[in-house]
């Protein structure tokens, strides 16, 4: 599971609160970063993207999603997925973090962010259509395993089934056959549900086609081979 953080802002991007995922993140204690503007700790190749998200956000509104690198007082960077909320009366900012220490990349912003389009897909689906006619088990837990990895939670048997809206003994046996095919991780547990190296690429190709063409995740895949 990857660490999470949350922290608090003004709505000119201020730090005016953190909790200690946060501090673990940048690497600092609460007296380096209380008070400080998101500025201070960004690196410079994504303040422009930073800024621009600062300007989209809007009251009330869905939260914003971001991928930006963080600075660390040793002067490293680390890749943090991040959501913002702007919310007012007074404004201020709630953002979540969620970022990856040590074994997988962060997958690409483009692709986590096609990844939830497609839930709220299935999601809207669902609401038009009806439950009956909106079925798909194995697209909802693979969106739904792999968002849970991107978001850094851990997903179990129960938390998959909800996701799938299929009962808990469908979603085990379409875990185990992902299993078998290689595209989950064995566990001797359905408590930590992963996809191994292989599986996130096909994932991951599966969620290029929504901004590019079919045979350019073809050739994506092609190159894992």
């Amino acid at each position: 599971m990857m660490p999470a953080g949350h922290c608090v802002s003004s709505i000119e991007g201020v730090i005016l609160q953190a909790d200690q995922g946060l501090l673990d993140l940048l690497q600092r204690c609460a007296d380096e970063v209380i008070g400080v503007s998101y500025r201070q700790i960004t690196d410079a190749r994504d303040l422009d993207r930073s800024a621009d998200m600062l300007a989209a956000l809007k009251d009330g509104a869905a939260p914003v999603r971001l991928q930006k690198r963080y600075l660390r007082p040793d002067g490293s960077s680390v890749a943090a997925n991040l959501l913002v909320t702007r919310f007012a009366n007074p404004d201020r900012l709630i953002s979540t973090l969620f970022w990856q220490e040590n074994g997988r990349p962060l997958p690409p912003a483009r692709l986590w962010e096609a990844a939830l389009r497609m839930r709220q897909v299935h999601a809207t689906r669902a609401m038009l259509f009806g439950d009956d006619l909106s079925t798909d088990p194995i697209g909802s837990l693979l969106i739904g395993i792999y968002l849970a990895e991107a978001e850094g939670r851990t997903i179990g048997l129960a938390d998959a089934a909800a996701h799938a809206n299929i009962p808990t003994s469908g979603t085990e046996r379409w875990i185990k056959a992902l299993q078998q095919r290689g595209v989950l991780e064995q566990q001797d547990t359905m408590m930590d549900i992963r996809l191994t190296h292989a599986g996130l690429n096909k994932v991951e190709a599966m969620l290029a086609t929504a901004y590019e063409s079919p045979d350019a995740a073809a050739m994506l895949l092609g190159s894992f081979d």
